[in-house]
């Protein structure tokens, strides 16, 4: 019994598992988490340390060098960059792409415990794996009239728990210019008069603000529990509390100072549209779906407007959820715009309603089902899964028309059957179906991001396929016995097409030499085509928003850094397209050791529809426009969601120049001639170099002056850092929240070294004497920020690209750098988003190999001979051109979307040869001469190849115009396949045939020869 006449015996089964399939995939679609991309794995942990104010040398030696060690002792870890800066250290650790990080991140923190104790007192470390849930997917912004710090308890206290208690929402992290601060702020004179210091004030109010329990008893049945308390209810409690003189008499503590409510010393500036603000970031659990956060977030904020006081105004600077949600929205257009045009393709070809409505229907049985798949296999719903059942589109329906129009044919032929119809077309139904799944089998190899991007796509896409193939060999013969009783036979089409088509394939069959200069010709094509395009890493997408990342000159104040900002945040807030946006200065969106140089400008644009310009216009007019304003100001502007995935990775500038050697010093001199290069080619844009200049003071502590009061060179440090830092006593306890206690001296003192060096030192037998009598100060001019990578210093200088491939350029950058003559022991190296561009593309070439011989694995098993093997694969690389030249045309680059188009054309290629030299052998089996054979199978096929062509061409055009956000991503992908199959299409319907006889004849002539000399 036939596989279609089996279908047509167990329909009603059939009807009900397809049934049963498209309601659990109605299901499972609503029941998949949502995401811009699929869930990502990074193989890199990142450690950032602080320690106070320590310099960057300091840092690096006594902070950064300790961690860098341990670190490089782990297992699996393959680099470790570091970056020290004043007070803060930054360790990425980079591992192999098959390390367990789950596991890493524990034998990581392991080993960093073990050596804590050998790091400064009071270093905070936080160690994070990098997962895209560190990153915010909203972030807010908070404006009022009010004071900051009363607007960041609004913040803190009444918005952020409200967030939190949304499911699905992760980290939040609230940041602003000011919190609040009780300032106990001592008066020098007063102090000296007293035989006190900063620290003694700070140790008495610390051991007075006490609540202890102290025991408990039972009474009436009721357990009591009994507590000792000084607590300071108010700031007045504070400033009436005692102090002990070194005389022994007591005064409150406002006779030596006073106690005001304040701020702590700026080191942070956050703004909102130019204002002072609030900024609320909050990330996503690891799982969660987006959507569903997006909608417990309005309603919170809906709610929020009802009890926040009027005039605090809450903007949405960043809005993750949205770009999916329209990037979704967008995709699934594009899958329902494809199919309308591929049924309309059919219904024109086939011009019968009821078979066109048989092939059509496979489109929701098919697409439809793969979400409960998709479910099954721990998959989500996101750009490149949706991407992948877009591309599917021309593919699921392809079956389905292969079926059809045999039946179609058959039927005008008269005398055959449903059930015989499918079984003539079904091994090279299987077997061309099958070189389109193949194709992606490879991928697993791909490693880091790109691998997990399109192991998303494939999955997709490839259920999509098998789904289609089980329905097209199911429940179409049973569909078909259903059209063929209304069907009326018109016989094979003879239209003009046709006849000129049959005219073309007998030259071609006549004279194969034509075939020959044809594929020489392509060949060339391709050849020359792929060395003059472009390539790239990741297609870039127009998310809605940027970021604009700045660092003033090394050294800057924290107002003056405010001061070049504010500049450019007047032309940000100049932009007509700009909807809102925040800054934040000594800050960075993510996991970072950040100096107060150093910052952010997160936009948010208007939407699409309201605006004329895309992101790239708006941002190549913003840069001209900020380097007019801010002259002196380094800066780069990064779409979010492309600088995320560059700082996930540890590869967040497109080009990198990393210049390696022993002396940070030189390294710097080195590093400028290379800057000045960069900003020199063409399309190189954005361009950061080293950060030199970093002014500070250093008291040079005496210690045989130390030691003669009595003193440890520790203990003065100590008494110096309150009289210039101040010093954390305790807290005040309010009810819902506690504030600092902080005792400093007066701004006009701690500020001013000369009056600073005025103030006292006690000894240890209590004395007090002036600071210069156990230091003295000296100015000096350190570096900003010290690199290292795998122990070894290195200057970076980083750039990217506008209107610029990154080969193209990469390759004038080296051809510059080339001309440079470092000092013996000096080398450079060029990494960022290139390295990683090397590394996919190697492992692409990798997997096209692979897909090549899987191909030619199933082709073989086909025909059970070398030679049509052969010839159909050679369709696929001299096809290559057309994608090449659509690429070119269209000023795209070969980038790993494209790439990918390239790999799945390969098996669409094969999928029309197969299908029309199977006819032609069976053909000539059945005694029809070759020649004749051939010709009688492209005349057969010519239509079912041309419907299933124009089939794919249609429904990838959505994605191939780029409408709609996030279309970026596969449009290189749809380019790359429809120039690539228009191309195919010719060569297998006129070459490879004309190839084929022309070895028939070789191989009947060798025959022949072989037979007389016998």
């Amino acid at each position: 019994m036939t596989l279609g006449a089996l279908a047509l015996r167990h329909a009603r089964a059939i009807a009900l598992v397809a049934v049963a399939l498209v309601v659990a995939g109605i299901l499972a679609a609503f029941a998949l988490p949502s995401g811009v991309y699929p869930p990502l794995q990074f193989p890199r942990i990142v450690i950032v340390a602080k320690s106070g104010t320590l310099p960057p040398q300091s840092m690096s030696l006594i902070v950064t060098r300790p961690l860098e060690q341990v670190v490089m002792s782990v297992p699996g870890i393959r680099r470790v960059r570091s970056k020290s800066i004043r007070g803060a250290s930054e360790i990425s650790a980079q591992f192999a792409a098959a390390t367990d990080m789950v596991v890493a991140l524990q034998m990581l923190q392991n080993r960093v415990a073990e050596i804590t104790s050998i790091l400064p007192a009071g270093t905070e470390l936080q160690i994070e794996r990098m997962t895209p849930e560190v990153f915010p997917v909203f972030v807010l912004s908070l404006t009022s009239d009010m004071p900051t710090a009363d607007l960041y308890d609004y913040a803190a206290v009444v918005v952020k728990p409200e967030v939190a208690r949304v499911p699905g929402v992760g980290i939040i992290e609230v940041q602003a210019s000011d919190t609040r601060e009780i300032e106990v702020v001592l008066d020098p004179a007063k102090l000296a008069a007293s035989r006190l210091t900063v620290l003694d004030v700070a140790d008495a109010l610390k051991a007075q603000n006490t609540l202890m329990p102290i025991g408990r008893f039972q009474e009436s049945g009721l357990q009591h529990l009994t507590l000792a308390s000084a607590s300071w209810a108010s700031v007045d409690a504070i400033a009436a509390a005692p102090i002990r003189t070194r005389s022994g008499e007591t005064m409150r503590l406002a006779d030596l100072g006073t106690v005001t409510r304040g701020t702590p010393d700026r080191t942070l500036l956050v703004t909102g549209n130019g204002r002072d603000a609030v900024v609320m970031t909050i990330a996503q659990q690891i799982g969660a779906n987006i959507l569903g956060v997006k909608t417990g977030l309005d309603g919170v904020l809906t709610g929020m407007s009802k009890v926040l006081p009027a005039g605090i105004r809450i903007n949405r600077v960043y809005d993750l959820a949205e770009f999916v949600e329209e990037s979704i929205a967008g995709v699934r257009d594009a899958i329902l715009v494809g199919s309308v045009l591929a049924i309309i393709v059919l219904l024109f070809a086939l011009r019968d309603w009821r078979l066109t409505t048989i092939a059509a229907v496979t489109l929701p049985l098919a697409v439809i089902p793969t979400f409960a798949f998709m479910w099954l296999f721990g998959g989500t719903i996101n750009l490149m899964s949706m991407g992948g059942l877009a591309v599917a589109i021309g593919l699921v329906i392809d079956d389905a028309v292969v079926v059809v129009e045999n039946m179609h044919r058959r039927a005008g032929e008269g005398g055959t059957s449903v059930a015989e119809a499918v079984q003539q077309i079904l091994a090279p139904l299987v077997s061309s179906t099958l070189t389109t799944v193949v194709v992606f089998a490879p991928l697993g190899l791909l490693s880091g991001v790109q691998g997990q991007f399109f192991r998303a796509l494939s999955l997709s896409l490839s259920i999509a396929v098998l789904i289609s193939l089980a329905l097209s060999i199911s429940l179409i013969p049973l569909m078909g016995q259903w059209a063929a009783r209304h069907h009326r036979p018109s016989g094979e089409s003879h239209g003009v097409f046709a006849r000129t088509y049959g005219r073309m394939l007998g030259v071609a069959v006549q004279r194969p030499w034509i075939a020959v200069v044809a594929v020489v010709v392509l060949g060339v094509l391709a050849v020359g085509l792929f060395m003059r395009i472009g390539t790239g890493f990741f297609p870039a997408a127009d998310e809605g928003g940027f970021v604009v990342d700045y660092v003033t000159p090394a050294g800057s104040a924290l107002a003056e850094t405010d001061r070049q900002v504010r500049a450019i945040e007047k032309v940000v807030a100049q932009t007509p397209e700009v909807a809102t946006y925040s800054r934040r200065t000594g800050s960075e969106l993510g996991l970072f050791a950040t100096a107060q140089n150093t910052g952010d400008i997160l936009v948010r644009l208007k939407p699409r529809g309201q605006r004329q310009r895309s992101a790239d216009r708006i941002i190549s007019d913003l840069r001209e426009r900020v380097h007019h304003v801010a002259p002196l100001v380094d800066v780069e502007f990064v779409q979010l969601l492309q600088d995320m995935l560059g700082d996930l990775e540890g590869t967040a500038e497109p080009i990198e120049v990393k210049i390696f050697g022993d002396d940070p010093e030189r390294l710097a001199e080195l590093a400028e001639p290379v800057e000045e290069l960069l900003g020199k080619i063409d399309g190189v844009v954005d361009v950061v170099g080293v950060q030199r200049g970093n002014p500070q003071v250093t008291w040079r502590i005496d210690p045989m002056a130390a030691a003669r009061y009595g003193l440890a060179v520790e203990q003065v440090a100590n008494q110096l850092a309150a009289n210039g830092l101040g010093t954390i006593a305790t807290e005040l306890r309010l009810p819902d929240r506690t504030i600092p206690v902080r005792v400093r001296l007066p701004d006009a003192v701690r500020f001013d070294p000369s009056r600073l060096s005025a103030t006292v030192i006690r000894t240890a037998e209590g004395n007090a004497i002036p600071l210069t009598e156990l230091a003295t100060m000296e100015r000096e001019n350190g570096q900003a920020e010290l690199h290292r990578e795998n122990l070894r210093p290195v200057a970076l200088v980083s750039g990217r690209l506008e209107h610029r491939d990154l080969g193209g350029a990469v390759a004038d950058i080296r051809a510059k750098l080339d001309t440079l003559r470092l000092p013996t022991g000096y080398t450079y190296e060029i990494g960022g988003q290139y390295e990683s561009q090397r590394v996919a593309f190697r492992e692409l070439l990798l997997v096209f190999a692979l897909t090549v011989f899987l191909v030619f694995l199933i082709l073989v098993s086909q025909f059970r001979a070398w030679v049509p093997a052969i010839l159909i694969m050679l369709a696929a690389p001299f096809s290559l051109g057309g994608a090449l030249l659509l690429l070119w045309l269209t000023g795209t680059d070969l980038n790993l979307s494209s790439a990918m188009g390239l790999i799945l054309l390969v098996g669409l290629i094969v999928k029309n040869g197969i299908m029309l030299l199977d006819l032609s052998e069976r053909l000539y089996e059945a005694g029809e001469p070759f020649d004749a054979a051939i010709a009688h199978a492209g005349r057969v096929r010519f239509r079912p190849i041309l419907m299933t062509t124009f089939c794919t061409l249609f429904a990838l055009l959505p994605l191939a115009l780029g409408l709609g956000a996030g279309s970026e991503l596969q449009r290189p992908l749809a380019l790359a396949v429809i120039g690539g199959l228009v191309l195919s299409t010719l060569v297998t319907l006129l070459a490879v045939p004309g190839l084929y006889a022309a070895t028939r004849r070789l191989r009947r002539s060798d025959s022949v020869t072989r037979e007389m000399k016998g």
